[in-house]
C-alpha cells in the first residue's frame, strides 16, 4: 500500500465507512527532521522535511481516526516523534 495512505485516500476511505484509517509507514529519522506547519488554506497540519517535502499532513477530519505509522529502531526517536505528531 505505498503512496495509498495519503490524506486524500484516507478521507474516501472515510467518506465510503472506514471506522479507522493508516498512513503510509513514515520512518522516525526522517520525520524527527521535520517542521510542524499549519496550513490555514488547506486546513491541515503538515510535517515538512528540510527539503520542503511534505512527510505527513492530516486535518480534523480523521482526528482520532489515522493510525500513525513509524519504523523505529530507537524508542527514545520514536518516543520525539510521537510528540511531535
Amino acid at each position: 500500500m505505498v503512496r495509498v495512505g495519503t490524506l486524500p485516500m484516507r478521507l474516501l476511505a472515510l467518506d465510503y465507512g472506514a471506522d479507522v484509517v493508516y498512513c503510509e509507514e513514515l520512518i522516525d529519522i526522517k520525520m524527527a527532521q521535520c517542521q510542524r506547519i499549519v496550513n490555514d488554506v488547506l486546513e491541515t497540519v503538515d510535517f515538512v522535511a528540510p527539503d520542503e517535502r511534505v512527510m505527513f499532513r492530516t486535518c480534523e477530519r480523521e482526528k482520532d481516526r489515522v493510525i500513525f505509522q513509524m519504523g523505529t529502531a530507537d524508542p527514545e526517536r520514536a518516543l520525539k516523534v510521537a510528540r511531535l505528531v
